[in-house]
């Protein structure tokens, strides 16, 4: 068996999991995103943290947390057991892609807590540093804008495998 680490940088007959998040929304969504936020954004990071981010933080862990325990319920049925057998990477992609998803959100959270401790303002607040300043925020906004997109596939993840389990038992129906 692979671990979750193994499945991350190795990857499976799927590719590595970490691949998951670079892809086309990384340049086309999540970068523009943060461009935009980092270099318009006129409050800090400290005062964006602490009155909106970790707020809605808050709400999107809940929402994957409760939509993970339902996509693990469904992870233990028969049916998607038997579809994983003919998916590349196999059953452990399928749990692999859930637990990476929750890895992305717990590093952005604790990043953003961070910065909500005032951290990165102490650390860089004259003029000169202000390059490094927004490289750092550059990333806590692509880094919130892929886990705005991980909190809705763990959604979509959860209600496809929800599909898949329906059709598997349907077709077992008709035999």
């Amino acid at each position: 068996m692979i671990s979750f680490w193994k499945w991350f940088v190795r990857g499976t007959g799927n590719g590595p999991g970490i691949k998951r998040f670079f892809d086309s929304w990384l340049l086309l969504v999540h970068m523009p995103v943060a461009i935009v936020l980092s270099c318009l954004l006129p409050i800090s990071l400290r005062e964006a943290a602490t009155s909106l981010l970790l707020p809605v933080a808050g709400v999107l862990i809940g929402l994957s947390f409760a939509w993970g325990g339902n996509a693990q319920a469904l992870l233990q049925t028969e049916e998607v057991e038997d579809v994983a057998a003919f998916k590349d990477g196999g059953f452990g992609d399928y749990v692999y892609t859930f637990q990476a998803a929750i890895l992305v959100i717990l590093i952005t959270l604790s990043l953003w807590a961070i910065a909500g401790l005032g951290f990165f303002d102490l650390v860089w607040p004259t003029s000169h540093q202000k390059v490094l300043y927004n490289i750092i925020a550059f990333f806590l906004f692509m880094l919130s804008s892929i886990t705005l997109r991980e909190c809705w596939h763990v959604v979509l993840g959860a209600q496809s495998l929800m599909l898949v389990r329906f059709q598997v038992r349907k077709q077992k129906k008709n035999r």
